[in-house]
């Protein structure tokens, strides 16, 4: 909700016997006015600059010469001085049942003259940038024609994973599948342990994750079970969605 993070298995790297080699991606982005960084985290926030507001090139990237918005660093930093024109939790209006998710409600509470974009929209720029700064990157290998795993969480209703969905979509992205946030907190556990999982669980044995994001606070319930003669996890129970986090 509040960041967004990369990683990526490389094929052309050696992997452990148990795993691959799972490498993080640090997302080129604007970290001020016209200064481009490569930073771990890409800040869910988008900036809505008025006309005339920044210099030529300000907002300039490698792959958008006059981009209209400003996305990551840059766009927390501007936000901060003009709170009113940036917008932040777009993944959280995603699934706020009790308003339009396609109209333009964000920044909320924002004037009349400032230029509004729908949750959808901002998911998608966000997306977008991504993207855009992956294939910059490793043009060998677009984005586009790699399978792309999106984390939502585990309480996202199911208009709210399907807008996920087509944010990917018209992103260029049809290659995804969405996982849920406690889950792949859980397969981070697992490859943590280096292959020691089993070692500390039982068959019954019941495994809560408590995913305290941003915005939302998410409970899953997975429990240990046997297949085919070897121990598996599968979940069994999610919480209510919580708006207990980060500033809620």
């Amino acid at each position: 909700t509040t960041n967004s993070a990369v990683a990526y298995v490389d094929g052309k790297r050696p992997a452990r016997a148990d795993r691959p080699a799972i490498v993080p991606f640090p997302v080129p982005q604007l970290v001020a006015a016209g200064e481009l960084k490569d930073r771990p985290l890409l800040p869910s926030f988008l900036y809505l600059p008025a006309q005339g507001e920044l210099a030529e090139g300000d907002l300039t990237l490698p792959w958008d010469a006059a981009p209209a918005y400003g996305v990551g660093e840059v766009a927390r930093a501007l936000g901060q001085k003009t709170p009113i024109r940036v917008v932040s939790s777009a993944k959280s209006w995603l699934c706020h049942g009790a308003v339009d998710r396609l109209a333009p409600i964000l920044p909320p509470h924002a004037p009349d003259e400032v230029q509004k974009v729908s949750p959808l929209t901002a998911s998608i720029l966000y997306l977008e940038h991504l993207r855009d700064a992956w294939n910059a990157k490793h043009p060998e290998a677009p984005l586009d024609e790699q399978d792309v795993v999106i984390t939502v969480p585990a309480s996202f209703d199911p208009a709210a994973r399907e807008l996920t969905a087509e944010a990917a979509r018209e992103a260029g992205l049809d290659q995804v599948a969405l996982l849920e946030e406690p889950q792949a907190a859980l397969y981070s556990w697992i490859q943590g342990t280096d292959g020691a999982w089993r070692e500390r669980v039982s068959v019954g044995d019941v495994i809560l994750v408590v995913d305290v994001g941003g915005g939302t606070t998410d409970l899953s319930l997975m429990v240990v079970a046997e297949r085919e003669g070897s121990l598996a996890l599968s979940r069994v129970a999610v919480g209510d969605h919580n708006l207990l986090g980060g500033d809620n």
